[in-house]
């Protein structure tokens, strides 16, 4: 597979600057014109999405690996995340997503445990999900409760602080490609003279 040059590489990092500034502007145009309940309604269904999704893939690890008896733990866990997740998208109140919080918690918790050995690797593939259990934690309940003044002046806060680290991380990205020497190429033919003189 050939690299990309370094057009090619900065021409990637500005396209992904471009939609990281566009979600920052969204967020602070999110928060200055849609009122809070709408906003309350529209985060708890793209929690809900964002838990299905990420439970999709242990239930179709879990069906190919169905004979071990871990895997059977995992589709368990896993189909309980997406219900969990469909019933935040339906009923978004507190109870549910403080159960859902426990649930994004307390079973990759278990997980890590179970992982025989292997903890760092397990921690490092279920550390997202802890940390959105917390997240959510803290802010689900306070998150409906929360008022308006205050939910407007997160998302304009939120908002500027992504468009200000994509500028800056992407003009970092940027200037480290162009000043980037050209790697060696490799896998060459080297051609050796036998000829005698």
């Amino acid at each position: 597979m050939e690299k990309l040059s370094k057009n090619n590489l900065i021409a990637n990092r500005v396209i992904s600057m471009i939609i990281g500034i566009l979600m920052g502007v969204a967020l602070v145009i999110v928060g200055a014109l849609v009122d809070v309940s709408t906003l309350i309604w529209l985060a708890m269904v793209v929690w809900g999405i964002i838990v299905i999704i990420g439970n999709i893939p242990g239930v179709v690890y879990s069906i190919a690996n169905i004979k071990n008896k871990g895997a059977i733990f995992d589709l368990i866990m896993s189909v309980i995340g997406i219900l969990l997740g469909v019933g935040l998208i339906i009923s978004h109140n507190e109870v549910i997503s403080i159960i859902l919080a426990a649930y994004m918690i307390i079973f990759p918790i278990i997980r890590i445990i179970l992982a025989k050995g292997n903890w760092a690797e397990q921690l490092k593939r279920e550390a997202l999900r802890i940390i959105l259990g917390v997240v959510l934690l803290v802010f689900g309940g306070t998150f409906l409760a929360i008022g308006e003044s205050v939910l407007k002046i997160l998302l304009a806060v939120i908002g500027w602080v992504v468009i200000g680290l994509t500028v800056i991380f992407g003009v970092v990205e940027i200037i480290r490609i162009a000043t980037a020497k050209p790697a060696a190429k490799q896998d060459e033919p080297v051609y050796v003279d036998h000829t005698e003189a």
